[in-house]
């Protein structure tokens, strides 16, 4: 019934643009055509414009859910006028300067899946709104001696910064002064009060127009401290949790006992106990909650090791959308939410810490990832490899795991990528460079040879071939994908709760004495608490207040 729906709201658009006379592409003028397309046409990639608020304007044709994308920081919603099979949008550039970059992302008719328009680059020459760059030239990586640091840092702009200010894991900011035949500024912090152990150093520079620029972190060792390696452990079970949830859990005790209590319930559906929570950190709703509330993400922690729980923080790509962060251009807003994780954990006490960073980047959903001659897929090997860097940078022993498909060792794409000077599936080099992976082997039987054994068999072979215990992590997805590309056989939405636990009981069969089996992760939260037993009369839900979370 939804695909039908669908079909005859596509019908209508196109009907609706033919007769309006829409001046169509030539591979879009038959009136028998029915491909999926999305434009931008106004702007054009090298126009360049003030800092003001412009017009974006473009094309489609059979796609619905139509946004704008700027600088992988901002999703706006468009206006469409189905007559004309045109959309438009106001974009606000009067914060922005240097080149801005839009995309535009729909809904296919044809399929469900989302389509993209090309990328378009402009240049906004705007320069009260130029952001500093800001990098922090000394102290380097690594031990420092003394009981002083020097730390010396460069601004690049337009003349010099209003102000330069330093701070030891963003704490106490302290002014750096200029010196006036170098150019660079330097303060010199006292490192006794740390007493030892890593820390972060972070530098900020204001513009004389008040526009505020971050450095990346610096780690540095003070009083011989050495780096620690984490240990692969079990993660049986795992919940992703993501911004909604977590948010919510982090700053409301309702909400945290909720979640308390579905980690605990394993009477309700015959089902194990939930010991690990992948943590979604990103920015929700204005709030930052690792930089801008520290405090409350150390409480919510605490609470959750006084339960026996591990804590891994969820990370993506710092952009919106998230996967984003795989595109070079982009990539240092994904360095940046990694070094948000470290921060934020050399900051606090040892029972308030992350135990692992959970990462789900995802390339693929990208349009770079189809082109001919893509480097996408050794790109997003080396930006997980930069992200383990800066783990190791800080000398924390934190867990290290990326989300992966299940098709990443079978998908033509994918099974001999040269990386390194080795040719191999693209899962095996990722299971190569981290400390586990969290398969999304979203299907809703376990047997076959499209079930959930089969499609993680390989990645479990390989990681005993490698000698890596409680490595690999299964997910199985819960979520309502009935309006989506997806087949049902993704998820166990239509079969219910007892469906999952019989397939999952398969599993545990499968791999439960094996040892680079590290658990089931089930996906997600929100869907999970709304996911009954099964769909009928006499069905059963966890017994708790589900008012406060949106349904799949």
């Amino acid at each position: 019934m939804r695909d039908q729906r669908w079909r005859r709201l596509a019908t209508t658009i196109t009907a609706l643009a033919l007769g309006a006379g829409l001046l169509l592409p030539p591979a879009a003028a038959a009136a028998e055509d029915t491909t999926a397309w999305v434009s931008i046409d106004t702007p054009t990639t090298g126009s360049t414009t003030s800092g003001e608020i412009i017009t974006v304007s473009g094309r489609y044709q059979r796609v619905s859910e139509i946004e704008l994308v700027v600088g992988a920081q901002t999703i706006l919603p468009t206006s469409v006028d189905a007559a004309a099979g045109s959309w438009s949008t106001k974009v606000d550039l009067t914060a922005l300067d240097g080149t801005v970059e839009f995309a535009v992302r729909a809904r296919d008719l044809n399929t469900l899946y989302t389509t993209w328009s090309p990328f378009v680059q402009i240049d906004v020459d705007n320069p009260a709104a130029a952001v500093p760059e800001v990098t922090i030239i000394s102290p380097q990586e690594g031990s420092v001696p003394g009981k002083h640091v020097e730390v010396t840092v460069q601004v690049d702009g337009a003349g010099p910064a209003a102000s330069v200010k330093v701070a030891v894991n963003d704490d106490h900011w302290r002014r750096a002064a200029r010196n006036p035949h170098t150019g660079l500024y330097s303060v010199k912090i006292n490192a006794q009060q740390w007493r030892g152990g890593f820390i972060a150093i972070r530098a900020r520079a204001t513009s004389s127009h008040g526009v505020v620029g971050m450095s990346g972190s610096r780690y540095v060792a003070l009083g011989g401290a050495q780096a620690q390696r984490p240990v692969a452990v079990e993660q049986d079970r795992a919940l992703w949790v993501w911004e909604r949830a977590s948010y919510a859990a982090v700053f409301d005790r309702i909400e945290r006992d909720k979640l308390g209590a579905v980690m605990d319930d394993t009477t309700t559906f015959d089902s194990d106990a939930i010991r690990t929570i992948y943590l979604g950190v990103d920015r929700y709703q204005g709030i930052d909650m690792l930089r801008d509330s520290r405090d409350n993400v150390a409480d919510f922690v605490r609470w959750a090791k006084a339960r026996g729980y591990q804590v891994q923080a969820t990370i993506a790509g710092g952009t919106r959308p998230p996967y984003f962060g795989a595109l070079e251009q982009y990539e240092h807003f994904a360095v940046a939410e990694m070094e948000k994780v470290l921060d934020y954990n050399l900051a606090v006490g040892p029972d308030a810490r992350f135990d692992g960073v959970n990462v789900d980047i995802e390339p693929y959903i990208l349009p770079q990832w189809k082109e001919p001659g893509t480097t996408l897929p050794t790109h997003w090997l080396t930006v997980l490899q930069n992200l383990i860097e800066r783990r190791d940078a800080s000398g924390q022993p934190l867990l290290f795991g990326p989300a992966i498909p299940r098709w990443l060792d079978t998908s033509t794409c994918c099974t001999a990528v040269e990386w390194n000077g080795e040719v191999k599936p693209l899962s095996d080099h990722i299971q190569d460079l981290t400390d586990y992976i969290a398969i999304m082997d979203y299907r809703d039987t376990a047997d076959g040879g499209a079930g959930i054994i089969a499609q993680a068999q390989h990645e479990i072979d390989y990681a005993n071939a490698i000698g890596k215990p409680n490595s690999v992590v299964i997910g199985v997805e819960s979520k309502d994908l009935s309006g989506g590309g997806d087949p049902e056989t993704v998820t166990f939405w239509e079969e219910g709760r007892l469906a999952m636990e019989a397939e999952l009981d398969k599993v545990y069969a499968a791999f439960g004495s094996n040892a680079s089996f590290a658990g089931v992760a089930m996906h997600h939260f929100d869907s999970l608490v709304s996911l009954p037993s099964r769909w009928e009369d006499d069905a059963v839900w966890y017994p708790i207040d589900r008012s406060t979370i949106p349904k799949g």
